[in-house]
Formats: structure tokens, C-alpha cells, sequence
């Protein structure tokens, strides 16, 4: 990766949608040399995705919850079925395997407080693979990554 790459992947994380003709401008290249660098970097595992932020409507509030997950241990099988129970649910948007007191932390996006009721009695409360957990709730976002 050189620095046009890295150039690149600013701008596409500044705005996912920008074209190969305004990014090709910007980093002094032609659109199609842009076009094979952005697909060299997805074929590498670097340029992962997008996503697009949507406004949220008043007539459709959600809430945003992380949960900070303890297993029952830090076995890679233990961890496998916990990330295949999570991943069949759409209220987990993200989830790390992580160091420290925690070892999942999930952000959850919720429609309100009895929706994360639920998701705790089936995803904590009947699981074998949960030992504890603490959750933390939004406020409001400070920064938002694009």
C-alpha cells in the first residue's frame, strides 16, 4: 500500500459515494487506475465496505446500547458460538473481541428500552456462554464515524 492508497481510503472515508472521477481528481490519476486500486484493496481485505448513515426520523427513535460482555472463558470455540448466536440478530451492528473487563463489546441498535429487554433474556439470560455483562446507553452521539 503506498501513499496514493492511503490517499484513496481517506477520501472514501470522508464519503463512501464519491465517484472514481472526482476521487481519480483528487489523488492525480485516471478513474480507471483509481477503480483497479480501490478493487486491489478489497481483494486484500483493506477497503472492508460502506455503510450509509441515515438520518434517523423522530417517528422512528432507536436507542443505542453497548454491552459489555464476560464468557464463561476465552476458548476460541466459546467465542465461535457466541459470534454465531449474535450474528443472527439485526439489533447487533457491531461486536469486538476484546482485552480488559469485557470480552465482547456489542453495539446494539435497539427501537426501545423493552426491545433490549428481550434481547437480554435471550441472548445473555438463556445463553451458557455468558457469565456477565454491563450495558451502557447513549445518550447522544459527540462523534459519529461516517
Amino acid at each position: 500500500m503506498d501513499e496514493r492508497d492511503r490517499q484513496i481510503l481517506e477520501l472514501l472515508r470522508q464519503d463512501a459515494w464519491v465517484s472514481y472521477v472526482d476521487l481519480a481528481r483528487q489523488v492525480h490519476l485516471s478513474a480507471s487506475a483509481v477503480q483497479r486500486r480501490v478493487e486491489r484493496l478489497k481483494r486484500e481485505g483493506v477497503l472492508l465496505g460502506a455503510n450509509a448513515r441515515v438520518a434517523q426520523q423522530p417517528d422512528q427513535a432507536r436507542m443505542r446500547v453497548y454491552a459489555l460482555v464476560e464468557l464463561i472463558d476465552d476458548h476460541e470455540a466459546t467465542v465461535s458460538r457466541f459470534r454465531r448466536q449474535i450474528d443472527r440478530n439485526g439489533a447487533v451492528i457491531e461486536a469486538h473481541y476484546v482485552t480488559g473487563e469485557a470480552d465482547v463489546v456489542l453495539t446494539l441498535e435497539l427501537a426501545d428500552i423493552g426491545a433490549y429487554d428481550a434481547f437480554v433474556r435471550r441472548y445473555f439470560g438463556q445463553s451458557s456462554l455468558v457469565k456477565r455483562f454491563k450495558t451502557l446507553t447513549s445518550l447522544r452521539a459527540l462523534k459519529a464515524v461516517a
